[in-house]
């Protein structure tokens, strides 16, 4: 269990982080995607399928070639939405900050910060 000390100074970090820029444009860009009725309906229809699909080829059913193009096709026009383009080239962006700053953190705790934070979010769920 996390000390109110380390949760306090984990959401400063958190506030902190929030500010940068790159993440900024990542929070505005997901933004923009959820109002966005057409990606997120694109995005919805993409997940159905996928989950359906991978059901049925968990159950043995073999899945037509025609079928895997759909989902190929549908995955393409998700992917080359503009909203849901400018989130995933954002994220892209953001990605690399967050390595350096779990590095970082890693290092000055002598702990894999990732792991406690995933443990310590498993445990206030509970």
């Amino acid at each position: 269990m996390l000390t109110e000390e380390l949760r306090t100074t984990a959401r400063a970090l958190g506030e902190a982080l929030r500010c940068h820029e790159a993440v900024q444009k990542y929070l505005k860009a997901s933004a923009d995607c959820t109002a966005d009725a057409e990606a997120v309906d694109f995005e919805d229809r993409l997940l159905a399928l996928y989950a359906e699909l991978t059901s049925r080829q968990q159950r043995g059913e073999t899945l037509q070639r025609e079928e895997i193009d759909v989902f190929h096709a549908l995955s393409r026009q998700v992917y080359e939405h503009p909203r849901i383009a400018g989130r995933e080239a954002a994220a892209t962006l953001v990605k690399p900050y967050f390595a350096e700053i779990a590095d970082e953190i890693n290092l000055q705790l002598g702990v894999e910060f990732a792991a406690l934070a995933q443990a310590t979010d498993a445990e206030e769920r509970a």
